[in-house]
Formats: structure tokens, sequence, C-alpha cells
């Protein structure tokens, strides 16, 4: 069943994340977004990770950002969740 999900929403949990596989930057946040009744799991970008900053029931926005390029310099482009200011 197709179901059209808001591209804004308000972080329902959050994870700090401190350890990962090899390669990733670290801290990173982890989350489930409330997106008009439809959670999404993404990464929290364009922000400090820190308590600070992020915290439940933030309002957040969908972003895009690079992955870098592959063999064939072809971009990879990743979605995440950034602050609304």
């Amino acid at each position: 069943k197709k179901v059209d999900v808001a591209t804004e929403g308000t972080l329902q949990t959050v994870s700090i994340m401190h350890m990962a596989a090899p390669g990733l930057p670290l801290p990173f946040v982890s989350a489930i977004i409330n997106c008009g009744g439809t959670s999404v799991r993404a990464n929290i970008i364009n922000c400090d990770p820190t308590p600070e900053v992020v915290s439940l029931g933030m309002k957040v926005r969908l972003a895009t950002y690079s992955l870098g390029n592959d063999d064939n310099e072809s971009e990879a482009i990743g979605f995440g969740f950034e602050p609304i200011k």
C-alpha cells in the first residue's frame, strides 16, 4: 500500500551514536521521526550531535546530502532530517 509521507515532523526517539562500523564519522544522531502519523528512521544532519541541540519533540524537515561518488563518478545522494530553525 502506498502512503504519502510528510517531509516535516517531530523527533520521537533520539540516540547519539558514539560507536559504529569503521569509516563512519562519529558521533552522529540516529532518530525516529513522526511525519504526520508515519514513523521514519533517519539520521539527523546539519547540526551538532549533542543533547543541547537535539531533543525529543524537535521539529525537523527532510534534507539530502552527498554520500560520495562511485567508481563511475556518479554521486550517491542520501536523505536525513535537519532541524527547522
